[in-house]
């Protein structure tokens, strides 16, 4: 497989352009990605996301079979609280925040129970202008920080906190804890929890967790070190697509307590204490420094290394229509 950098200066993403004359349909795509699967881990153990440009892809349907030939053990995304419907089995679309907002870099369930090493996107439908999926490297944001800021994240961690509405009462903002899970069964909501060793309270409103996880991670392969969370997004004094509670006179919501008391979200480091909104700014101001952002053309698919990257989606118009999948 040959792979070239979309920009000299950047590691991510490196492109794979498919030109073989027998074809770029939905079978030649699926053939060419299971040849090519220990070739993709290889570039993406160096750079952290490969581009693959060129397939003939129109549906979710298509999408997950080049996913599954690239991994096959996809995986649900149970646990997750963007905004997003399945639209095939394990296929969801990539997110469905307003498209006016910017949804930040983070990696893919950094929070929750369990956060993939495999992320795919597939373009079926570009934007009209914006709508990127931009990218940055977790090892040069993690080398970026100031000394001082990243040494109390690696020391602490950071705690998620959330508090989820419940489907059965009236709505909320946000997903509910249903379906947050993918389920209305309380007691498997409740084994995803022990199991993953978050905290959890069912209250009056719905559900409380806390998740504490590091906010630097050695990768599994390289041993690298890299930036891994969204505490940015999670905070709830900093506007993000995270912090939906503005603009309502819901008593259940209160910008003073989400995430605690009242729903919403909200983070600290990983001994409760509270993180210096100046810090995560500082974050936010570095990973935006570290971005690389590539157009979008019908067909294309993304994998992505969850760990030694990240990824957002810049603010778009017209009808973008970009896929997701997991393992």
């Amino acid at each position: 497989m040959e792979a070239q950098a979309f920009r000299a200066d950047r590691t991510l993403p490196v492109v794979a352009s498919i030109t073989d004359a027998a074809g770029t349909g939905a079978d030649h795509a699926v053939g060419w990605s299971t040849m090519h699967r220990e070739d993709i881990d290889a570039q993406l153990h160096r750079h952290g996301a490969v581009l693959i440009s060129g397939f003939e892809i129109t549906s979710a349907a298509e999408f997950r079979a080049v996913c599954a030939a690239i991994r096959p053990d996809l995986r649900n995304y149970a646990g997750g609280d963007s905004p997003r419907t399945g639209v095939a089995d394990q296929v969801y679309t990539s997110t469905e925040y307003p498209a006016d907002l910017e949804v930040l870099l983070h990696n893919e369930l950094s929070y929750a129970g369990w956060s993939p090493d495999r992320l795919f996107f597939g373009c079926l439908n570009p934007a009209d202008t914006g709508g990127e999926t931009h990218l940055a490297d977790g090892r040069e944001i993690s080398d970026s920080l100031d000394p001082a800021v990243r040494d109390r994240f690696e020391r602490l961690g950071v705690t998620y906190l959330q508090h989820l509405w419940d489907a059965d009462g009236d709505a909320g903002v946000g997903k509910s804890w249903q379906e947050t899970f993918e389920t209305h069964d309380r007691a498997a909501v409740e084994t995803y929890l022990d199991d993953s060793r978050m905290q959890f309270e069912w209250t009056s409103l719905g559900l409380r967790t806390a998740a504490t996880h590091p906010a630097i991670l050695e990768h599994s392969v390289t041993g690298e070190r890299c930036w891994h969370n969204q505490a940015d997004q999670w905070h709830r004094a900093i506007p993000s697509v995270k912090v939906a509670f503005g603009g309502t006179d819901d008593a259940r919501i209160d910008e003073r307590t989400a995430g605690t008391e009242t729903l919403g979200n909200h983070v600290t480091y990983g001994d409760g204490s509270e993180i210096d909104v100046a810090d995560l700014m500082h974050v936010r101001d570095v990973s935006r420094a570290c971005e690389v952002m590539f157009p979008w053309h019908a067909g294309d698919v993304l994998v992505i290394d969850n760990v030694l990257a990240m990824h957002g989606r810049k603010p778009f118009t017209g009808q973008r229509r970009v896929l997701a999948a997991m393992a």
